[in-house]
């Protein structure tokens, strides 16, 4: 950040919905010995300033005064620049040029003083006007074909053709070769040739001698494409942003200064490179002018910094108050060297650079002799303030259960939903409110409260924002079935994320559920099904009418209730009559999850938080399976579709090149072969956009399908009552949020976190725990070692809870054992490696032995020959 800001000493400011670009700001001498600064907006709005340069009685600048706007004319269009040059016949006064689309307007600035200032009249007089052909983009005025006490004006069209006017006449028109989109455009009078950009970001030059002579032998260029050779080329290889040119008169020297994306270039009149500056940030606009056979060139920056450059050597900064889009140096009445800025907005200022001095001196800073053993007592208590305001932060983050209350509340009643959705074909689809309360016990600067719901619902809005928050605030949002398809979950995550006045973030994060009534109608029990999941609690069976009252009826099976959801399938709850047992049954793995989520919820607030439910039968490998290669499938479609699409598209490209480059041709051949490829291709790019619409749609499907498969799973693993530290990693693996990225798909991140589990936590022997940990993320390419991975996860889970089970009753029965085997052979001086030779086939170093402080106990495992983990 610079140390210098601009400072302005005459600001105003135009009307609302006026917009400029670095062309609607002029700087010249009108008929005057001083600058008047010229002002055109996109809206037609031309103004004149002549700005107040007066100091008042304190020594400072007396800043804008209505007066200070000689002549202000809405015009009929849009001015797109603005110019001046001598451009009357018969008469050496500074003309004014405005550019509109389709004219060219010429207008003489007419000044009557007065006896006062407030008497002045100004106003300004249409001399004359030019139709224009084509609709414009710039112009530049010079003395073309070195002409003597005259300006001429050249117009650039959109579509690269310049016009040439001669005053008051209209000579020729010339077509710019290998144009694709105007660029800048500049004239240099010492070679009298024109500089602009090629479409391939070539600087190029044409003399106006060459373009006059293809004029005169083409006719009209706009029905016959001519040839025009170049003077000379430089070859940029980047977009071009501005383009000046700078004529030295006294040492007969020109600069061409050319601002790009990235660099800053000078030329010379030939097209050799004078000097060349590399930027590192993103320019905007520039203004060159010399000093003494230096070029100085003044850029600003994206960052609201002004750098002037001397050549290629960087000699001052400074911060600006807005982005200006037009800069210009002026030499107004009364002050010379001014910066005048003109902002998008019609933000005018004039500036200067420096900064403002200050007459304050500072008095001499008397240097006592330092007292050791006080600054030692004063390191001491510094010391202790700062352990407690350490001390303090820590209570602070500690405490923020304490100063924030967060409550949530689900309207049990839902209702009809009036946003918008992707349920196609629904006669009807309903909603339900969320609100939440937040009560600070202490002030806090930001407060952002994001709810998160699992797709397909959704959640509007789902994000609110707070500043300065210190009194209750309620906020209200709505739940609703977004796409027609099965719910993982209906789990309400709200998060809140705070900063509290110290500037420490913290956050806390609350759960709900949504209704059942959101997704879930009543429909007819189903006596067989093909998935079926038995749990088993530690409480007598309840009755399914106390469980979900609002699905049963007085018809109703006590012990059987059935459920519809909102992709049509239908799901089944059992309860047995003598046993602690339910059952849940579908055609369709999908439907499960939600309904175990309900039951257990249901059972929780039924039979008390201590209620424990089990589940002992094998985990659903296969279903997992079907679903991780149905999206394996799609997402491979919608690759592949993707990329015949860009295929496709640049040949569509290339072929609308060709076709420009035929028609510009000077001898044009039949381009009926490229209209028929055109239309082929175009038809083609639309089918695969067809397709690849149905592919994104079935792909969601199948994202949504697998992630009610990678919830049951995690559920049942949960039932398992393995390991906490387990139990946390399986959470965080088994991610129901399937997401697909352009450079990592959600097979590619798995199969490395199976990998790792395989060979951590959930290692089959010894010598698999002790390899290195699987840390590549290469791409999936075959599900066959994906599928076999998963299989071996899923498999050796309900092994680990087994075998965990087994080693705590080991380890109680060893405990109550006061001379054990294990104490005697310690006693006897027994090595601990040794011991481990005796049910291994091969040994282990005596560092890798080391780590295991209990005997071998795979003789009282469940398999022998797998030793306890």
């Amino acid at each position: 950040m610079s140390l210098f800001k601009i400072r302005q000493f005459w600001s105003t400011t135009s009307e609302d919905d006026e917009y400029f670009d670095h062309n609607s700001l002029l700087v010249a001498k009108i008929n005057s010995d001083f600058d008047y600064v010229v002002t055109g907006s996109q809206s037609g709005v031309l103004r004149i300033f002549c700005p107040n340069c007066e100091v008042s009685e304190n020594g400072t600048y007396a800043g804008f005064n209505p007066n200070d706007v000689i002549v202000e004319k809405i015009l009929d269009h849009p001015i797109l620049q603005v110019g001046s040059g001598r451009l009357v016949s018969g008469n050496s006064a500074t003309q004014l040029a405005v550019l509109h689309p389709k004219e060219l307007l010429v207008f003489s600035l007419i000044l009557k003083p007065g006896k006062t200032q407030h008497g002045n009249q100004s106003y300004l007089q249409l001399v004359y006007e030019h139709k224009l052909r084509k609709s414009s983009a710039n112009f530049v005025i010079g003395p073309f074909g070195e002409s003597q006490n005259r300006d001429f004006v050249c117009v650039q069209s959109l579509d690269g053709i310049l016009s040439f006017f001669e005053q008051e006449s209209q000579i020729s028109y010339v077509a710019l070769p290998d144009f694709l989109l105007p660029g800048p455009l500049g004239y240099v009078i010492k070679t009298d040739s024109f500089v602009t950009v090629s479409s391939s970001w070539e600087i190029v030059s044409y003399r106006y001698k060459t373009l006059a002579e293809v004029a005169e032998e083409s006719g009209d260029p706009i029905h016959l494409k001519q040839k025009i050779s170049t003077e000379w080329a430089y070859n940029f290889g980047e977009s071009v942003i501005d383009l000046q040119v700078i004529s030295d008169v006294i040492n007969k020297e020109v600069w061409i200064v050319v601002l790009g994306e990235k660099n800053l270039l000078c030329l010379s009149e030939n097209g050799r490179l004078k000097c060349m500056k590399k930027l590192d940030y993103s320019p905007i606009c520039m203004e060159t002018y010399v000093i003494d056979t230096n070029l100085f060139t003044l850029v600003t920056a994206e960052t609201n910094m002004l750098l002037v450059y001397e050549n290629t050597m960087l000699k001052w900064s400074a911060h600006l108050d807005f982005l200006p889009t037009a800069i210009h140096r002026a030499f107004l009445k009364g002050i010379r060297g001014t910066l005048v800025l003109l902002s998008d907005e019609g933000r005018l200022e004039c500036c200067y650079l420096g900064t403002e001095p200050s007459f304050f001196v500072a008095p001499p800073v008397s240097v006592p002799e330092i007292d050791f053993e006080k600054a030692e007592h004063e390191l001491l208590a510094l010391e202790t303030v700062i352990s407690k305001s350490n001390n303090n932060d820590a209570t602070i983050q500690n405490n923020i259960e304490k100063d924030l209350d967060v409550t949530i509340a689900v309207d049990s009643e839902i209702v009809v939903c009036t946003f918008q959705h992707n349920i196609k074909n629904a006669a009807s689809n309903y909603m339900c409110g969320l609100k939440i309360t937040i009560v600070p016990q202490a002030s806090f600067q930001e407060v952002q409260v994001t709810i998160l719901v699992q797709r397909p619902l959704k959640v509007v809005p789902s994000i609110h924002f707070f500043s300065n928050l210190c009194e209750t605030a309620r906020v209200c949002s709505h739940a609703f079935l977004d796409e027609a398809q099965d719910v993982p979950s209906l789990i309400v995550e709200v998060k809140v994320s705070v900063i509290n006045t110290f500037g420490v973030p913290r956050a806390l994060t609350r759960f709900t559920l949504l209704p059942s009534s959101l997704i879930l109608e009543a429909a007819g029990a189903e006596k067989e099904n093909k998935h079926k999941i038995t749990l088993t609690t530690d409480q007598p069976p309840r009755a399914l009418a106390s469980l979900f009252e609002e699905y049963c009826d007085s018809q109703a099976s006590p012990n059987a209730i059935g459920f519809k959801g909102a992709s049509g399938n239908r799901a089944t709850i059992l309860v047995a009559k003598h046993s602690e047992k339910y059952r849940l049954q579908s055609d369709t793995v999908t439907m499960l999850p939600v309904l175990i989520e309900l039951l257990l919820a249901r059972l929780k607030k039924n039979c008390g938080p201590d209620c424990k439910v089990f589940f002992s039968s094998p985990l659903p490998a296969s279903d997992i399976f079907n679903y991780a290669n149905e999206h394996f499938i799609a997402k491979s479609r919608v690759k592949e579709l993707q990329e015949n699409l860009c295929q496709l598209t640049a040949q569509f490209r290339l072929i609308q090149k060709r076709l420009i480059a035929k028609y510009r041709a000077k001898n044009p051949i039949s381009l009926k072969p490229l209209e028929l490829l055109l239309g082929d291709t175009y038809t083609d790019i639309s089918e695969i956009t067809d397709k690849l619409e149905c592919e994104l749609e079935n792909l969601a499907k199948a994202q949504s399908d697998l992630a009610c498969a990678l919830y049951l799973a995690k559920q049942l693993i949960d039932l398992l009552h393995v390991d906490k530290d387990l139990m946390s990693m399986i959470s965080s693996l088994f991610c129901t949020n399937v997401k697909d990225l352009d450079i990592q798909a959600w097979e590619d991140v798995m199969d490395a976190s199976f990998c790792y589990l395989l060979r951590t936590l959930l290692a089959k022997t010894e010598k698999d725990r002790l390899r290195a940990p699987h840390t590549s993320f290469d791409e999936v390419k075959d599900l066959a070692k994906f599928e076999k991975h998963l299989g071996q996860v899923l498999e050796r889970l309900p092994k680990q809870h087994a075998l965990k089970e087994d080693d705590d009753v080991f380890d109680k029965d060893e405990s109550q054992k006061p001379d054990s085997d294990q104490s005697e052979e310690v006693k006897a001086g027994k090595p601990i490696g040794s011991q481990y030779g005796e049910f291994s086939s091969r040994l282990l170093s005596a560092r890798k032995s080391l780590r295991m402080h209990k005997p071998n106990q795979g003789q009282n495992s469940a398999d022998p020959n797998e030793p306890i983990t």
